[in-house]
């Protein structure tokens, strides 16, 4: 098993990954992924307080996500291009649990001690490169749009889709 650590940023804020991946075929790899996504509120913004010389969220929201997606990923050009890299296609698709804190509340346990939960579902298509690196690691950039459906209205919305740029670096003892 090759296993993964990197970003994501998106439409809708950021957060990281940890993923597993196994190669099936030699242009197919089968895996999982698992974030923790903090989302950001539209007209959240960093204000400077000149009396207590701090920065502020105004707009905060305590919303954050935790996606748990199967993986499938396509090197359609594997073999057939020099330079150790591989333009790949990425499906993503799982559950999601989303937790809802009470944004009202700056301590930790008040905000986060009740917070409302919701387990829905969603998904991710990717379009990347993995790039080969001695001692079988790889760094992998994409780009792609995520489906995040609530089906109920979650922190004032019921989507949260939109664009996303993941980066991930993975470790192996094996060339892929």
């Amino acid at each position: 098993m090759k296993k993964g650590l990197g970003f994501m940023f998106g439409t809708r804020g950021g957060g990281f990954i940890f993923s597993g991946q196994w190669q099936v075929k030699p242009d197919l790899l089968t895996g999982f992924e698992a974030r923790l996504y903090d989302i950001k509120n539209d007209e959240e913004l960093p204000v400077y307080n000149y009396y207590t010389g701090q920065y502020l969220n105004v707009g905060d929201r305590a919303l954050f996500m935790v996606p748990v997606f199967g993986t499938v990923k396509w090197l359609p050009y594997e073999g057939k291009i020099a330079n150790n890299f591989s333009p790949f296609v990425e499906l993503k698709l799982g559950p999601v649990l989303a937790v809802d804190g009470k944004e009202e509340f700056q301590k930790w346990s008040k905000r986060w001690g009740k917070a409302s939960t919701i387990i829905t579902y969603g998904g991710q298509i990717v379009f990347g490169i993995l790039f080969l690196q001695r001692g079988g690691s790889a760094i992998s950039p994409s780009i792609g749009y995520e489906f995040l459906p609530m089906g109920i209205e979650v922190d004032g919305r019921k989507n949260y889709s939109g664009a996303a740029i993941n980066i991930t670096f993975s470790m192996s003892p094996s060339r892929r």
